[in-house]
């Protein structure tokens, strides 16, 4: 496409990783026509994805001090919390070192002592249970051509409700076809008294599953939306204007 310039092209045991710059983005790619993360170089923390934009409507809903996210890639999420969220302290968890390097040199990833980057399989990270509870969870999955089913499964989602605090959230995205997943909705309704999910334009679809119950009005999430908003750097009351309940 003209106007781009690669930044890095290279290969690991799980395939391409390729870093694109394309006018004020720029992007990670697994494969042709993928795009895992997207960043505006400048503000790095102001995410670009809608899904990724329909994650943090979490933040409405808790003030977490600690935050697991499964599937770094371009460490998009890990920016935009640690910018939005003070003294935050966060995981994130990548299966290819490559790619939590280039989130580093070409991503603006901050460097912090309050992000621990981890090289592993998500579902094994979750399966050793015995890390530190979190408020939220966040996982996001993905190769070059789909979501990993892994985190549809029910032992994923069991061990994942196991590593939230007792008034956590899971935050899950995967796709629209997956709202009638019977092992998915099984896990859930056994963990999560409170679902719900935030479609996406792309076919994205966000679940966000809370461990207690919720009693906040849809006009008080409208507040804490505008009062976020200006700090993520995107209009967080669009998202909540498509968050239904899940079912």
């Amino acid at each position: 496409m003209s106007g781009e310039t690669v930044l890095f092209d290279g290969k690991d045991e799980w395939g391409q990783v390729r870093v694109i710059e394309q006018g004020p983005h720029r992007i990670l790619s697994f494969g042709p026509a993928d795009e895992q993360s997207r960043i505006l170089t400048k503000q790095p923390w102001v995410l670009q994805h809608d899904y990724t934009r329909a994650m943090l409507l979490s933040l409405l809903f808790c003030q977490p001090k600690r935050a697991l996210v499964l599937g770094v890639g371009g460490g998009c999420l890990i920016s935009a919390l640690a910018n939005a969220v003070k003294g935050i302290k966060i995981t994130g968890v990548e299966l290819r070192p490559l790619v939590t390097e280039m989130a580093l040199t070409h991503f603006r990833l901050p460097r912090s002592k309050r992000i621990e980057l981890v090289h592993q399989e998500g579902a094994a990270f979750l399966a050793e249970g015995n890390h530190k509870r979190v408020d939220l969870l966040f996982t996001d999955l993905y190769g070059a051509d789909a979501v990993d089913d892994v985190q549809l499964n029910e032992r994923f989602i069991d061990d994942a409700a196991a590593l939230l605090k007792e008034d956590g959230m899971l935050v899950l995205n995967c796709w629209e076809e997956h709202r009638h997943h019977e092992g998915l909705n099984r896990a859930l309704a056994r963990h999560f008294p409170v679902c719900h999910s935030c479609p996406t334009a792309d076919g994205n679809l966000v679940i966000l599953a809370a461990r207690a119950p919720q009693t906040q009005s849809l006009a008080q999430l409208r507040d804490k939306a505008q009062q976020l908003s200006p700090k993520l750097g995107y209009p967080l009351t669009d998202s909540l204007g498509r968050l239904e309940p899940w079912g």
